[in-house]
This record gives C-alpha cells, sequence and structure tokens, in this order.
C-alpha cells in the first residue's frame, strides 16, 4: 500500500478504495503545488470514482493528476491554476460532467478551448482574472466547449441553471431517465392505439368490400334470375 492510501484510509476510516464514489479532500494540503506520484497512484486506486473534490489546496499545477475514466465531478476552486495545462483534463477524464475551477489563476479565456469534452455539460469559473476584465466570457466560452449547458449557473440564453451538488445531479438523471422512460412507454401506447385503430380500420374496409362483394353477388344472381324468367316467357309464348 501506498504511503498516501494508508494515511486516505487513517483520515476517511477504513475503506475498500474501489467501493468509494465520492472523495472530498478540501484543505488537506496547505499551499501545495502539485500531487507527487505517490499520490497520483494512490487516487488512481479509486477507480469507480465519481466525484472528487479538491477545493483550497493551492495547487498551480496538474501534474500527477490521478486518470479516473469515469470521473463524473471534478472540484478545484480555490487554487492557484492558470489553464495553461487544461489539456490534461479532457485526456484524464474523458466522461467529465461538470468542472468547478473557480477562483483560481486563469487569465486567458483562451485555454478553456481545451475543455471540448463531448460530455462536459456544466462549467464554474467565476472569480478568475479574465472574468473580472471580460464581461463577455460566458458567451465566448459557450462557442468554445459545443456541449456545454450552463456556465455560473447561466444558460446561453441567461436563463437561471440551478447549482446542484453530486448527489443532486444523481438525482437529475435519475428524473431525465425516468422521463424518457415514460416517454417511451407513452410512444409505445400510442403506437399500440395508432396500430388498433389501424386494424380496425382494416377490418372495417374489409367488411364493407365484403359487404360489396355480397350485394354485387347478389345483384348477379338477381340479373341472372331475370334473365332465366325473361328465357322462360319466350319459350312459353313460342
Amino acid at each position: 500500500m501506498s504511503k498516501f492510501l494508508d494515511e486516505l484510509q487513517k483520515v476517511l476510516g477504513e475503506h475498500e478504495p474501489e467501493e468509494i464514489e465520492e472523495l472530498v479532500l478540501d484543505d488537506l494540503w496547505e499551499n501545495k503545488d502539485e500531487l507527487t506520484e505517490d499520490e497520483k497512484n494512490a487516487l488512481e486506486e479509486y477507480t469507480n470514482l465519481i466525484h472528487l473534490s479538491l477545493n483550497n489546496i493551492g495547487f498551480k499545477s496538474l501534474n500527477n493528476f490521478p486518470y479516473i475514466k469515469n470521473l463524473y465531478m471534478l472540484s478545484l476552486n480555490n487554487n492557484k491554476l492558470n489553464g495553461d495545462d487544461f489539456n490534461s483534463i479532457k485526456n484524464l477524464y474523458p466522461y467529465l460532467h461538470k468542472l468547478r475551477i473557480c477562483n483560481n489563476n486563469i487569465e486567458n479565456i483562451n485555454n478553456f478551448s481545451k475543455l471540448n469534452i463531448l460530455s462536459l455539460n456544466k462549467l464554474e469559473v467565476k472569480d478568475n482574472p479574465f472574468t473580472l476584465k471580460n464581461k463577455e466570457y460566458k458567451e465566448e466560452i459557450f462557442q468554445m466547449i459545443e456541449n456545454l449547458k450552463a456556465i455560473d449557473n447561466e444558460d446561453e440564453n441567461g436563463e437561471h441553471v440551478e447549482s446542484t451538488d453530486y448527489h443532486n445531479e444523481e438525482e437529475e438523471n435519475e428524473e431525465d431517465e425516468e422521463y424518457e422512460e415514460e416517454e417511451k412507454e407513452k410512444n409505445e401506447e400510442e403506437n399500440d392505439d395508432n396500430e388498433k385503430n389501424n386494424n380496425f380500420k382494416d377490418k372495417n374496409k374489409k367488411r364493407k368490400q365484403d359487404e360489396n362483394s355480397n350485394n354485387n353477388n347478389n345483384d348477379k344472381e338477381d340479373n341472372e334470375e331475370e334473365d332465366e324468367d325473361e328465357d322462360e316467357e319466350e319459350d312459353e309464348d313460342a
């Protein structure tokens, strides 16, 4: 076991890293520039982690940040990051949904173009130097990250979007899934009703066709009987 993993066991209590989904390590260090190799290796033991929070530590670099494939939310508020190494976020967390990186040292807004992750929906960036200088920063970042839905709790139209934590994000996703399931069931019911209506129409159409066919047959038989009667009358006259 790595030294840092042993420390986490003491701080957080005995646990199996692969069973942990949320890891909050805010204020664990003070004025720490970057993670060490040992800390990186330890954090990579948390293979099923969904939310990692490393606020208020003092990071200046993302060097040695752990690779966690399915990480959903990353919180890096109140550090000293300048955004020059944002490429690593895209490589380390390919399915990241939400990034919190408020109150850092980001001056160059173009660094956010490195965060064009298909899954990234929400971004919190307020209280960075570039946000104080550029009042149009939200509009510019929306253009850089194609699937982004909210920046600092506002959508592209300036409408308020609720800020949610990891647990509420899960609830939102569950609600979305329930809604999609309800819509699916509704569509299936509508399709069933349409199919029933079509079957009913087909049966009615066939019934009318059968009635018309019967009527035609009856008319034909009546005409044949009339012809026979006329022939008999002609024979009697003869």
